[in-house]
This record gives structure tokens, sequence and C-alpha cells, in this order.
């Protein structure tokens, strides 16, 4: 959960006492992004990356008529079949049906749907590395939004900001993902109180 910004720094510690934002709490569809349709997207992008390209000008002769040096064009990577892709970025990239947020001190532990309980301590990096690499992890409060920030090795970010709107009692996860691989994502969802 991260998106990694550096326009602004994180606070160790919120504005306000966020209590609230404990609980479980259940993924609301309808007034969220839809991720199949940004997934559609992502993968349209990174496919027309992939392809060859054409009509690239060609040196037909050196200074004084000298034929030039052949070019070579570099070999392409084989494309992901289309299935293996979507399954692989979905996997990745798909928001949690479920997220459960807890305080342990000045911890914030996240469990996303049936997946281990992740603590994130603010002032404190963390290296790790997921499906899409090795990465250091940082986390901390802007205002009282959570924020989660990490930084691969292929330069890819990903960042997750969790706030609550304590006026319909729902919260609300920004999650962006900068990957040189597909380009850009940014998903809003939107989670309501589960029992």
């Amino acid at each position: 959960m991260l998106a990694v910004g550096a326009c602004h720094s994180l606070s160790p510690r919120p504005a306000t006492l966020p209590v609230a934002m404990a609980g479980n709490w259940r993924q609301d569809t309808a007034a969220s992004d839809d991720f199949d349709a940004k997934l559609a997207e992502v993968i349209a992008h990174e496919r027309a990356r992939l392809q060859p390209r054409h009509g690239a000008p060609v040196a037909r002769g050196g200074a004084g008529g000298a034929p030039a040096a052949a070019q070579i064009e570099p070999l392409a990577m084989p494309q992901e079949e289309p299935d293996k892709e979507r399954k692989r970025l979905a996997d990745d990239l798909r928001p949690a049906a479920t997220l459960r947020i807890a305080f342990a001190g000045d911890a914030v532990e996240i469990t996303r749907d049936a997946e281990p309980v992740r603590s994130f301590r603010p002032e404190q990096t963390v290296s790790r590395i997921d499906s899409s690499g090795a990465a250091n992890v940082a986390s901390g409060w802007q205002d009282r939004a959570f924020e989660i920030r990490a930084r691969y090795t292929n330069h890819a970010t990903r960042s997750w900001r969790l706030e609550l709107d304590s006026a319909t009692d729902t919260l609300h996860v920004r999650f962006e993902a900068q990957d040189p691989d597909f380009g850009r994502l940014v998903m809003q969802t939107v989670y309501r109180r589960a029992p």
C-alpha cells in the first residue's frame, strides 16, 4: 500500500487521534473505481509499449557515399500470454476486498483479506521483497491520513493513502502505482465498516 510522494514528508503522529480508523472494513464496489476497467487500460498500455517500433530512419550511406554500418534491431522479448499477464497484474494491483486496521502503540497493523498482518511504524523504513520486487517501504501520517510508500529497485513506486471520512464513517484508500513496465495506475477504493 504506497505512493511515493517526494513532495511532502510524513509525520510520526497524526494530527488527531485516529481511533475510529481501527476496525474491520469491507469494500463498497459501487462507490469505488472499477478495477477491471483500470486494469484493461494498464494492460493495453503495456502491450503498446512492447510492440516493435517500425519506421525508424535507416542510414543510407556514410560520409562521401561510403556504406553505413549495418543496423541490427534489438531482440524483442516475447509477450506474456494475455491471461497470465492479466492474472499477474491483478494479483499485484487489485485492492483488498476486506481490511482490518488496528493500533499497537505507534504502529499501524493492517490485514488485507486473508494475508498475514503487516505492521507499519511511522519514521521506520524497512526493506521487503514482494511480487513486484525489492523495495524500501516507509510510512507515516499526513494530517489525519496514514500513508505507506514503497520505492522499488526497478524505479517503480507504490503508495497507499488511508483516510477516514467521519461524516459517512467510510474509509477511503487511494492507491497509486508508477511502473516502468505499465505506466501509471490510480485507484480510489471506498470501504464501509463491517461487523
